[in-house]
């Protein structure tokens, strides 16, 4: 828990490859030397504290929102070197990449392949608090399409035209948006994050407004319809990725969850993934952001057991 502090004491946002995220890597580079890990980067400042072959791997990121409060990515990160200090003699690595963030851009440049990764993350969501599980096994990182709809429309004085007689983009743009909510269903999401209005002056009639939309789902077919019942433009697609079974060997009885948001562990093979329980009403992005030392205690007591049952 210190050591999360002392992360954020370096700054709440600590951008893509600024100088916060160079500092929270620094310290995260004393901290694997101290476990007995020799420190390495590679060509994308990706962070290694390697012992031995390291065939195994155990991390996530330091990089944080501007919003950012005190657990996503750093706890994967200060969780991997708690349970290296603890296997001394266990060959394995722990790495913390580049701008998880921004794409993620650290995790998708890695040139080599490791036999297995394992990342402890916070969940960013209510299910394990509403479930009273302090840990839950992730089975797969839900697929995403992201893209946009434009409606147009026509600019008319706000104060001298008729209703009956207007063309207004906005307007058309809330049906959608009350349709972009209404087609998720079961096993899917759906969310409109961000508008633009044109000429988005409070006089004026809305002339052209175009739309963001966010889909996901673990199910790659159920995220097909849902891309085709919404009906808008895709710009960006990633599948469905299905992780490991590491965590779930030595927590077999442990809830298992997808995840909705996006994590390194999509762009490493051989992923598996383990949440700890999000306190709060399972707020992320925020300073608010909580999970329990009783709870990541847990954690690192099985990222421990999953490690060296792979690499010991």
């Amino acid at each position: 828990m210190d050591r999360l502090d002392a992360i954020y004491a370096i700054g709440q946002h600590r951008a893509a490859y600024s100088p916060e995220e160079d500092a929270a890597h620094e310290l995260a580079a004393g901290w694997m030397r101290e476990a007995g890990l020799e420190v390495t980067t590679d060509e994308a400042g990706n962070l290694f504290g390697r012992r031995g072959e390291a065939r195994v791997w155990t991390g996530s990121h330091l990089d944080s929102v501007p919003t950012a409060g005190r657990f996503d990515g750093a706890l994967g990160v200060v969780v991997a070197i708690e349970a290296a200090q603890r296997l001394q003699e266990v060959p394995l690595a722990v790495v913390a990449f580049r701008a998880e963030e921004t794409g993620p851009m650290g995790s998708k440049r890695v040139a080599e392949t490791p036999h297995a990764y394992l990342e402890v993350h916070i969940e960013q969501g209510p299910i394990l608090a509403h479930l009273g599980e302090p840990l839950g096994v992730v089975t797969t990182i839900a697929g995403q399409a992201r893209g946009t709809k434009t409606f147009e429309g026509r600019a008319d004085h706000a104060g001298t035209t008729p209703m009956d007689e207007r063309a207004d983009a906005l307007v058309e743009a809330a049906k959608f948006i009350l349709h972009v909510r209404a087609s998720a269903r079961e096993g899917t999401v759906a969310t409109v994050g961000a508008i633009e209005v044109a000429p988005n002056a409070t006089n004026v009639v809305p002339k052209q407004v175009v739309v963001s939309v966010d889909a996901r789902s673990a199910d790659s077919g159920l995220l097909d319809a849902l891309v085709t019942q919404i009906g808008f433009d895709v710009q960006w697609l990633s599948e469905p990725v299905p992780m490991g079974d590491a965590f779930a060997a030595v927590l077999p009885d442990a809830p298992r969850l997808v995840s909705g948001a996006g994590h390194d562990a999509m762009f490493v093979p051989n992923a598996s993934m383990l949440f700890v329980r999000s306190l709060n009403g399972g707020v992320s992005h925020h300073p608010d952001e909580l999970s329990s030392a009783d709870d990541i205690a847990l954690a690192v007591d099985a990222l421990t057991a999953a490690l060296d049952r792979l690499a010991g």
